[in-house]
């Protein structure tokens, strides 16, 4: 159910002198995806600081269209009231794409005219096709909405979208990964386990791939297929996920269910050993993050944030997009050589090791005091 409640305020013990105030805006708690896992980690490494008081205004939530509104409008007015009484030092907002973008663009707009800075946190891997689908003279009138102090982007090659399309100067555009939080032990995986479970987190739409990953194992060699265990688990179309995994005869290889917290992913993240996710498209998706802190091996595409994360035989496995036959290769190869799949997923964990929340949480609390700098 929707909250309709003041925003949350996550404080800390003040030490000396009065901590950084800093306002963060986004989906309400729960929401499913990788967007609101990045502001769950947000809120609550900044929250344990005792140089920074945080507070959060929810501008969405996936409920009923009614009530979908009334916390759009409440939380933009929300937002906009704190900002115009200075109750804030920094505005953080967490924005995707269409009526994301639009919703924190107006918040931007705000802070801009009463001198707060602001950074906008971006999340979609087609914001560039969302903008130029825009009509031609709305385009001039986003970018200027949007044109925050600064704009986090996920990785180098994301840079330009935001530059050329905000009109922004390069040193305004800043690259910082998302963070994910290491779990202090993973289990000892056997590489000549009988079963091999795979993992597939994400949202149930074509664009992430999952109708690819089913018609790759439906084209396994019979052995392997025999051998795999995976589980695909998310939020969008679960019947249509359903109804291909018995379509393509694999009721007793592929578990569908929808989405699921974070206690029951790290249970499937202990016991399994590859993560799937070949997208069409990705900032860089959380799941692959947090597979790779779990020590599984990732078998991605080369999109968004991925194309540097993940090294083809370094730290996991590479394949293009839309590519089924390509991944069932992929996936026969790792289920047939057991020591290499064990030792990428090492090599995942230790590659994720400088992604860790509470640096990231460090460069942000930068970030924001440079913003605050005369």
């Amino acid at each position: 159910m929707t909250s309709t409640r003041p925003p949350l305020r996550v404080s800390a013990p003040r030490s000396g002198s009065a901590p950084l105030r800093v306002l963060v805006v986004g989906q309400a708690e729960g929401t499913p995806g990788g967007i609101s896992s990045v502001q769950r980690l947000h809120v609550r490494f900044l929250g344990a600081r005792d140089d920074v008081s945080v507070r959060v205004v929810t501008t969405y939530d996936e409920a009923g269209p009614a009530r979908r509104l009334r916390l759009m409008v409440g939380g933009i007015l929300r937002a906009v009231a704190l900002v115009a009484g200075r109750r804030v030092d920094v505005v953080h907002l967490h924005v995707a794409k269409g009526l994301s973008a639009l919703r924190k663009g107006v918040i931007v707009t705000a802070a801009r005219a009463c001198g707060v800075p602001t950074v906008l946190h971006t999340h979609a891997g087609a914001f560039a096709e969302w903008f130029d689908g825009l009509p031609r003279p709305l385009r001039p009138v986003v970018a200027r909405m949007l044109r925050a102090d600064r704009v986090v982007v996920l990785a180098e090659d994301a840079r330009a979208t935001y530059t050329a399309r905000l009109g922004l100067p390069d040193e305004r555009v800043v690259v910082l990964a998302n963070p994910v939080e290491l779990p202090d032990r993973i289990p000892e995986r056997d590489p000549h386990a009988e079963r091999v479970s795979g993992v597939f987190l994400g949202r149930f739409i074509d664009r992430k791939g999952v109708f690819d990953l089913i018609e790759a194992v439906a084209a396994l060699q019979a052995d392997h297929r025999a051998r795999l265990h995976l589980t695909l688990a998310g939020h969008g179309d679960v019947e249509a996920v359903r109804r291909a995994v018995a379509a393509a005869g694999l009721g007793s290889t592929v578990d569908v269910r929808t989405f699921i917290g974070p206690e029951e992913r790290d249970e499937l993240l202990t016991d399994a050993q590859l993560l799937l996710l070949p997208s069409w498209w990705e900032g860089l998706p959380m799941s692959v993050l947090e597979g790779m802190a779990w020590g599984l091996c990732p078998v991605v595409t080369p999109v968004g944030g991925l194309a540097t994360l993940v090294r083809d035989g370094d730290n996991g496995v590479v394949v293009g997009v839309h590519d089924p036959a390509a991944l069932a290769a992929a996936l026969d190869k790792l289920l047939s050589d057991d020591e290499v799949r064990v030792k990428l997923g090492a090599r995942a964990r230790e590659s994720v090791a400088p992604f860790g929340a509470d640096v990231w949480a460090d460069r942000l609390v930068h970030l924001y005091r440079e913003l605050r700098s005369p």
